[in-house]
């Protein structure tokens, strides 16, 4: 399905389930692209888990464009959602630990432009939820619910 030239702010206008989802099966680094995902709901399947992986955002441009994406497995390797270029992340993470029955919110910096989930402190397992607006040029708005175990730490970063 192509971006449709609608009235201002609208990007994608999915008719059907099948048009709103997006699934993503195989193990391989991913960019994420206006026409295929905004707007939709991106699942990463139980076969996702096979080696570290990166998903990769667009430019952000100030489109008011929405990503998200919930992985339904558990993953073994590192999952990383990155902005592209000069990009930066605003927002913050809640992070519940499983196994220590506690829960944290980690703020973004004035120079986050990644997020690693890696399976324990930071997220990864089954039911984590990332969501992302392109707000403005150079900016995208996150807000991540992750499930992790142990001690929570933030996964946010710098390139």
């Amino acid at each position: 399905m192509s971006r449709q030239s609608s009235p201002a702010g609208l990007a994608n206008e999915a008719a059907t389930c099948d048009e709103r989802v997006v699934l993503l099966t195989t193990a391989a680094n991913r960019s994420l692209t206006p026409e295929a995902h905004a707007n939709r709901v991106v699942i990463l399947s139980a076969e996702f888990t096979n080696a570290a992986q990166t998903i990769t955002l667009p430019k952000s441009t100030g489109s008011g464009d929405k990503y998200t994406i919930f992985n339904n497995a558990v993953l073994t390797q590192d999952l990383v959602v990155a902005a592209l270029g000069a990009d930066v992340f605003s927002g913050s993470a809640l992070v519940a630990s499983e196994t220590a029955g506690s829960t944290d919110v980690f703020h973004t910096t004035a120079t986050s432009d990644k997020y690693t989930f890696d399976n324990t402190t930071t997220g990864g397992l089954r039911g984590d939820k990332v969501e992302l607006i392109d707000i403005s040029a150079g900016t995208w708005f996150v807000r991540i619910e992750a499930n992790g175990s142990g001690t929570l730490a933030t996964g946010f970063s710098a390139t």
